[in-house]
């Protein structure tokens, strides 16, 4: 369908099309019927990916698997992004949105042939929801305590035999650090219990299967609110075509997934969509997104980081339900067991070396290492939140603010957490600016080097997979500027120009 070079925003937006600030929708370059061969290319990587998928699952454990692995993720994740390419050019629109969520659901079912690959975090989703629904507060006693020896099954207590087939020695568990209490805070807890008590298949594939719901939900809602950031529906394919939903979220099943919901239902709240200035947010409508934003922080504490460019407009009402909704979901477990609500965090922290300030690879890499990381990092954290604080939401939307804040995170903090990643990617996808998609592979990278020979020293391995993502940032943030400049105009998104 041709389309008019004098179309607005708002018909750009109401036909899940590209979108600028201002003026004018560009007519389509492609010739007649090029749509069509756009999706069938779409289709040829989706098959890629779904190939690569199952060479992913038929690599041998234990976890995380060999090297195959992350060669394997990283092909996966140049696959997915390729598609993206393809899907923006894609028509008939409902064609797209129909392979999207056919891919989707593909790569969810094929998830759910395997167990656990790279995490066996799940393990403890299962062993939380089990003690929250003998009626004890998960954060009471650590793990492996007395208290709770009669809640142990043959699942994740495996006798003997199980132990010699896990590589581990007699009495051993499925769950990591027995010895800790629970980190997770109280939203994730009763998403914990409930799939405790929802009907599904055993064991892992329990966990899996309603992860995969979570999943292919926050797909709809990614392709649904997309046009309202003035995107196509077709960046999803980012998240729900990769790494990001096949591994992190259909084979190990984190809970990340629900936090995420939370945060992209909050920014599309906030968004602003069409094309003159929008007034703020009313009270309630801040309010609303405040107190999403506060869900997601008692899923997973890292969301927080979301919430100055969340409540810039409406400071009070958003940071106030955000607060309200976090300190009431902790309340009933601190008038239970005090201060252990806290859990494993702060050993987490060492564990991950914060506390001693050697995660911080980049700054590493700059000859800043313990304390001076520490407070270079708190710095930088600091500067990146005051500038998207200060900056005016016309300029900087809310959603490129948020991408900018935990874009810096991670370049900072450098966690080794592939499923932390989940949230940039999403971010990544509301924003346009799906190069930072590269900066979520970086965990991939460090993960596997603490585990596995890469066959590079560590030195160049770890820091490896960030100073890539960061290149690829500043990189194409380069271009852009440059772009922009010579044409003397506001540069688009790379992903939505594709779209023309």
């Amino acid at each position: 369908m041709a389309v008019s070079p004098h179309r607005t925003r708002d018909d750009a937006i109401r036909l899940g099309g590209p979108a600028r600030d201002e003026g004018p929708v560009p007519a389509a370059a492609d010739p007649p019927g090029a749509g069509r061969r756009w999706l069938a290319v779409a289709v040829v990587l989706l098959a890629g990916a779904l190939a690569t998928e199952c060479a992913v699952i038929a690599q041998p454990g234990p976890l995380p698997g060999g090297p195959a692995v992350l060669y394997l993720a990283l092909g996966w994740w140049a696959l997915a992004l390729a598609a993206v390419a393809a899907l923006v050019r894609a028509a008939p629109r409902r064609g797209v949105t129909a392979v999207l969520l056919v891919g989707a659901v593909a790569v969810h079912l094929l998830a759910l042939t395997s167990g656990p690959r790279m995490s066996d975090d799940l393990y403890r989703y299962a062993w939380d929801g089990k003690v929250s629904a003998a009626g004890i507060d998960p954060y009471h006693y650590a793990t492996n305590s007395a208290e709770l020896a009669g809640l142990r099954d043959s699942w994740l207590w495996p006798d003997p035999v199980g132990c010699a087939a896990l590589g581990r020695g007699s009495g051993c568990t499925r769950i990591n650090y027995p010895t800790a209490h629970t980190i997770y805070p109280p939203v994730a807890q009763a998403y914990f219990v409930a799939v405790h008590h929802l009907p599904g298949p055993p064991r892992e594939n329990k966990i899996q299967l309603y992860a995969a719901v979570l999943s292919l939900l926050l797909t709809g809602l990614l392709i649904r609110v997309l046009p309202r950031f003035g995107h196509h529906p077709g960046l999803a394919a980012a998240y729900a075509w990769g790494p990001s939903a096949g591994i992190d979220i259909g084979m190990d099943g984190h809970v990340d997934v629900l936090a995420v919901i939370f945060a992209v239902a909050a920014l599309a709240l906030l968004a602003r969509p069409g094309a003159r200035p929008r007034p703020r947010p009313t009270t309630r409508t801040a309010a609303a997104a405040g107190a999403l934003l506060g869900a997601a922080v008692a899923v997973k504490l890292y969301p927080a980081l979301l919430l100055p460019a969340a409540a810039r407009r409406r400071p009070v009402a958003v940071l106030g339900a955000a607060a309200a909704v976090v300190g009431l979901s902790y309340l009933p477990h601190v008038a239970a067991v005090g201060t252990d609500v806290v859990g494993f965090l702060p050993k987490y922290l060492s564990v991950e070396g914060y506390a001693q300030g050697h995660r911080f690879l980049l700054l590493g890499l700059l000859g800043l290492t313990g304390t001076a990381a520490k407070v270079a990092a708190g710095v930088v954290l600091a500067g990146v939140v005051l500038a998207v604080w200060r900056s005016e939401p016309a300029r900087l939307p809310v959603e490129r603010g948020a991408l900018w804040l935990v874009g810096a995170a991670f370049l900072v903090a450098t966690p080794a957490q592939p499923w932390y990643g989940v949230l940039l990617v999403a971010l990544a996808v509301l924003a346009g600016r799906l190069e930072w998609a590269a900066v979520a592979v970086g965990p991939y990278v460090l993960y596997m080097a603490l585990f596995r020979d890469l066959a590079v020293e560590d030195v160049y391995a770890r820091p490896g997979g960030y100073v890539l993502g960061a290149a690829a940032v500043a990189l194409t943030a380069a271009v852009r500027r440059i772009r922009a400049r010579s044409s003397g105009a506001p540069g688009w998104p790379a992903a939505s120009r594709c779209a023309r």
